[in-house]
């Protein structure tokens, strides 16, 4: 039998460019497959060595030193290790725990401290903290970095999603306990919304917060060919609103249906009788159901993201690019 060849192993692989993804980004699937890749588990385990060989493998392309067709598969893991390494506009290494990557992870870890039945107030007011402590310090390594923050701007984002989480948890749920509902699944219901409405407002609130700077300074927007043409107040309202919305996404999925589906396999006769199974069937469907809904979130908005030039402010209309032609629309990174 005839070996193939890996150009004929690959057919549905596009060969790398270096500046496409590997998947087409002008559609919701084709992101969701992108970030899939950007957030995966696995690529928590590349070493240092690793992301090194793919910086020089992807900068030896660049300097056309490296057949595309030939190192196709290469180059695409190269791209992959770096994408979930790198920072796009610091060209920094994001430290392991707050990669895209990791989010996955530690999240399940969270979330099944966030649903856990009946938590007394302390308990509460812990994985609350906990959450947000997470966020602050994912939403800045991933920001947008055309723009610093100084120790008091994060300081100021930290206690204000912290409080404003503890406070909807603690509140929601003791007006929950203290409403005379009769029926006990619109009890249970109701409670289901409490960790989700404290999340899900500190996270949106997070965001605006800790990437404030952006809506207030602007944030790098560029032409086709990449070169920079100044910060935008509006280009950077609309990456923070993008991003806000993807959290809200991420966390509806994540802490409404767990319990829903938990509330099924207490049911089982098998759980039943071994009631020590349901905290790792639990974490089990917190990741089946984050390593889908995360991608997904992020997907709906690309990361390099185009904005028309006359939504932008005036000094950015009439502009060219290096070839004379009127600039119609802008990209900017919107940040994860």
């Amino acid at each position: 039998m005839e070996e193939l060849s890996p150009q004929q192993q690959n057919m549905n692989t596009p060969i790398f460019d270096g500046h496409s993804g590997k998947y087409n980004n002008n559609t919701f699937l084709g992101r969701f497959q992108n970030f899939r890749d950007v957030t995966d588990p696995r690529s928590m385990f590349v070493s240092d060595q690793d992301v090194k060989d793919s910086l020089d493998l992807l900068d030896r392309f660049k300097k056309g030193l490296v057949d595309p067709v030939s190192n196709n598969d290469a180059l695409w893991k190269a791209k992959k290790v770096v994408d979930a390494t790198i920072h796009p506009d610091t060209g920094d290494v994001i430290p392991l725990a707050f990669r895209m990557c990791s989010f996955l992870p530690i999240n399940v870890v969270i979330c099944a401290g966030l649903i856990l039945p009946n938590p007394a107030i302390g308990t509460t007011i812990f994985w609350q903290w906990i959450n947000q402590s997470y966020n602050i310090a994912l939403n800045h390594a991933n920001r947008n970095a055309s723009n610093t923050m100084s120790t008091q701007q994060i300081f100021k984002s930290y206690v204000s999603a912290v409080g404003i989480s503890c406070s909807l948890a603690v509140g929601l749920g003791y007006g929950v306990n203290r409403l005379k509902i009769p029926s006990v699944a619109v009890q249970n219901g109701l409670k289901m919304l409490v960790p989700f409405t404290a999340v899900t407002t500190a996270g949106v609130a997070n965001v605006l917060i800790m990437r404030g700077n952006e809506m207030k300074d602007g944030i790098d927007v560029k032409d086709k060919f990449g070169q920079i043409h100044g910060k935008s107040q509006e280009a950077g309202k609309m990456a923070v609103y993008k991003v806000a919305f993807s959290r809200v996404a991420t966390s509806f999925p994540a802490l409404l249906l767990p319990p829903i589906v938990m509330s099924f396999v207490d049911k089982l006769k098998f759980v039943q009788k071994y009631p020590k199974v349901k905290l790792p069937i639990n974490l089990a469907v917190i990741a089946a159901i984050f390593n889908s809904s995360l991608p997904a979130a992020i997907a709906l908005f690309p990361q390099e993201s185009t904005i028309e030039t006359s939504k932008l402010e005036p000094r950015f209309h009439n502009l060219k690019d290096k070839d004379g032609n009127l600039i119609k629309e802008f990209i900017y990174n919107k940040g994860l």
